[in-house]
Formats: C-alpha cells, sequence, structure tokens
C-alpha cells in the first residue's frame, strides 16, 4: 500500500509540534523544581515605589469667594405725591442722617394746614364756652361730650396736615452715600416712587457661602482678611454666619465686617475671603498621588508593614510648593509615589523605597 506525500508530511508535522509541548513541559517543571530547592519562588505581585512622609504642624485656614456689600442700601421713597422742586445733594456725595435729598412743591398743602388749624381753634372755643355753660347748668354733659369730641378730631387733622406738609422733604434715614438718583427737578414723584438711593460702607461686608462640611468650623468674631481683586487687602471680624442654609446651594451666608471709614472700599468688588483656623497635624505629599476611590471621595493609596495597599480618605488643606498640604493620614505614612495608579485596594504588592 502507497502513502501520499501530504498525509506524510502531516503526520511528521504532528509529531514535532507534541514533542516541544512535551519537552517545554518537562523543563519547565525542572525549572520550578530548582527554584524551590534554592528556596526562590517567581514573583507575581505589582511592583511600586513609595516614599514615607511624615506629619508637621501646619496652619489651617479657609479660603471663600464671594463679594463685598454694603451695610445697608435703602431706595428712599416718597411717602406723598408731588412734582420735585429741589434736589440738593449730588449723586456720589457723602450724606449724614437727616440731609435733604428730594424737596416735593408745597402745592395746597400749607392751605389745608392753615384750615386744619382755624378748624381747632374754633373746636377749642365751642368746647371751652360749653364747658363754662355746663359749670352753670346751662349746658347737658353730653353735649359737652360732643364737642369735646369734635375738637380732639381737628387737633386729628391739624396734625395729619402737618405731617402731610413735613412729608415733601425727603431725607436721607442714615449716614452715608447718596450712590444714585432716581429723581430730578420736575419729575412727579407718586407715593412709594424713589428719590435715590444711600449706602452704609462703614463698616463694608465682605460676604460668601460656606459650605456643610466648613461652617462648623466658624464662629462669629473670629478675624479673617479679605483680598479685594481691586489689589486691596484688608482685615476684618466674622459679624454673622447664617443658621439656615440656602435650599438651593445648601450652603451658609458668612459676613466679614470691614472697617471702611472712608468710603475708599466699595461695595459689589470680587473678594477672596482667608479666616485662620488653628494648626493641626498635616503632610505635604505630591500633589498627583492624590486620587478619587469609587465614591468620589479624595485619598492617598499607601501601604502597610505587610505590603498591602490602602486607600486612605483625606481632607485636603491646602496647596503649597511641592505638593499639597492633606490631613488624615497615619504617622509616618508610606505613600505609593509610581505605580499607584495600577494596584486597587487590599492587593499584596511588591513595594521599593523611592532613592
Amino acid at each position: 500500500m502507497r502513502f501520499n506525500g501530504r498525509y506524510i508530511a502531516a503526520i511528521v508535522i504532528v509529531i514535532l509540534v507534541g514533542s516541544f509541548f512535551l519537552f517545554g513541559t518537562v523543563f519547565n517543571n525542572r525549572d520550578a523544581g530548582q527554584a524551590a530547592q534554592d528556596g526562590q519562588a517567581p514573583s507575581r505581585a505589582p511592583r511600586v515605589v513609595y516614599e514615607t512622609f511624615t506629619a508637621e504642624e501646619q496652619p489651617g485656614y479657609l479660603v471663600l469667594r464671594g463679594r463685598t456689600e454694603a451695610l445697608r442700601e435703602v431706595s428712599v421713597r416718597a411717602e406723598t405725591g408731588g412734582r420735585v422742586v429741589e434736589a440738593p445733594a449730588p449723586e456720589g456725595a457723602r450724606v449724614e442722617e437727616g440731609d435733604l435729598l428730594c424737596r416735593l412743591e408745597v402745592d395746597a398743602r400749607q392751605a389745608a394746614l392753615d384750615q386744619a388749624r382755624a378748624d381747632l381753634r374754633a373746636a377749642q372755643q365751642e368746647y371751652e364756652g360749653a364747658v363754662t355753660l355746663s359749670d352753670r347748668g346751662y349746658r347737658s354733659q353730653n353735649s359737652v361730650a360732643a364737642l369735646e369730641a369734635a375738637r380732639d378730631g381737628a387737633r386729628a387733622r391739624l396734625e395729619a396736615a402737618q405731617q402731610e406738609l413735613a412729608n415733601i422733604y425727603i431725607r436721607a434715614p442714615f449716614g452715608g452715600w447718596f450712590d444714585r438718583r432716581d429723581a430730578e427737578i420736575g419729575d412727579y414723584l407718586a407715593p412709594g416712587a424713589s428719590c435715590g438711593v444711600v449706602l452704609e460702607l462703614d463698616p463694608l461686608l465682605a460676604v460668601a457661602q460656606v459650605s456643610e462640611s466648613d461652617v462648623g468650623v466658624l464662629e462669629p468674631g473670629m478675624t479673617g482678611e479679605a483680598r479685594l481683586i481691586t489689589g486691596e487687602t484688608v482685615t476684618g471680624t466674622l459679624r454673622r454666619i447664617a443658621h439656615q442654609a440656602d435650599p438651593a446651594t445648601r450652603t451658609f451666608r458668612t459676613e466679614l465686617s470691614i472697617a471702611n471709614p472712608d468710603g475708599v472700599l466699595r461695595s459689589g468688588i470680587t473678594t477672596e475671603i482667608i479666616i485662620p483656623l488653628p494648626a493641626q497635624r498635616a503632610h505635604l505629599v505630591p500633589t498627583t498621588v492624590l486620587a478619587l476611590n469609587e465614591d468620589g471621595h479624595i485619598g492617598v493609596r499607601i501601604i502597610d508593614s505587610n505590603d498591602r495597599v490602602r486607600f486612605v480618605e483625606v481632607e485636603w488643606l491646602s496647596d503649597a510648593p511641592g505638593g499639597s498640604w492633606v490631613a488624615g493620614l497615619p504617622d509616618p505614612a508610606r505613600v505609593i509615589v509610581q505605580g499607584q495608579d495600577f494596584v486597587e485596594d487590599g492587593a499584596i504588592v511588591e513595594s521599593v523605597a523611592a532613592p
């Protein structure tokens, strides 16, 4: 029987491949046995580089971003209607409490006041005459009481007429700056219309919103520093910390009170507020080692004494030359500085100290 050449070649190839795997297995087993006899086992743990960091006393501070605000901002409005006939205070002028901002025309108010005074005199005379007649027995007590009520009504109308005339003078409710004029001479102001806006700028407020996690470290009376975008740096005192959070942002309004006697600092300026906090133990680590876990919390991967990886959540405190100050690490801490992105929490690694 004759064999086909192709069948013979296939049989030879199968024999060669089988021999290769057979001898490879034998030699691998021999090498593994030799390594076991020598006390060595092939390492499969990933290699990481670590650096040891120790904690230091680090002054803490809280940085907030906000704006300056006037202590008070009031739109001074007319309490009666009328045409503006005088506006002595220029825009931007310093004003004191009671200074005239706008004056309305007298119109018929003076006549109404004169009439009220005449009515009161007549009512007073009728009442006094009735009392004299009553004492002599010619007038009843009821008629005297009616005239007394008429006199009191006339007195009330006089007071109303006097108040109506006084309302033509629109005055500054407190000392400050007449920041904006809303009415000029000749304008008609209806009751409730604005003559202008007065600001109280001493003290000036630096206002910011504080998160839920940070509001607990603040107390009224703490000192702080405000750095205005216009270049000024001033100190102040925490005046108020809101007790109720903004329902939309879940943050708390915080006010830093700043002395501003000359009104040099203006309202509405973007400001950075820095509040010093008590010193705490912290580590200065490279910023590149900071990572987020599955829950979105910031932390650092370290290795323990058994070369096991641990993810430790930390509190970021501040940036610094060479890294970031963080709190929450053990002291000392072996922080993975190379290879941290390729190992998971709980993994056993081969650790090498950084040079």
